[in-house]
C-alpha cells in the first residue's frame, strides 16, 4: 500500500499495482509532466508521497495529472471483476480530490 498525501486533510491509500496502472495511463495520455515522472519511483521506494513537501506548483501539476487520467480511465474502463479494484480506487481518488484543500 502507498499513501499519497495531497495535504494534511486529503490522503489516498492505494495499492502499488493500482498506482502504477494509473501512473502508466497518465504517462500514456501525456498528462504526467516529464519532470514529475520520477515521482513514481519515490512513492514506491518510500511507501508514498507527501505533496505538501513539494513546491505548490509541482504538487498541483501532479494532482491534476492523476485526476485527469483517473477521469479518462473511468470513462473507458470496461466493467469487469478484473477491473473492480482499479475502478473503486479511482472513484475514491476523484471523490477525495473533489474536496479542495482547506486553507
Amino acid at each position: 500500500m502507498l499513501s499519497i498525501s495531497f495535504d494534511p486533510e486529503r490522503e489516498w491509500w492505494v495499492s502499488g499495482k493500482v498506482f502504477d496502472r494509473l501512473y502508466d495511463a497518465a504517462i500514456a495520455y501525456g498528462k504526467m509532466p516529464s519532470d514529475l515522472i520520477s515521482w513514481r519511483y519515490i512513492a514506491d521506494a518510500n511507501g508514498g508521497l507527501g505533496l505538501d513537501l513539494e513546491s505548490p506548483s509541482d504538487a498541483h501539476r501532479f494532482e491534476t495529472a492523476l485526476r485527469d487520467s483517473a477521469e479518462r480511465e473511468l470513462r473507458t474502463l470496461e466493467r469487469s471483476t478484473e477491473n473492480e479494484t482499479y475502478r473503486v480506487s479511482l472513484e475514491k481518488l476523484l471523490d477525495l480530490l473533489a474536496h479542495p484543500k482547506a486553507e
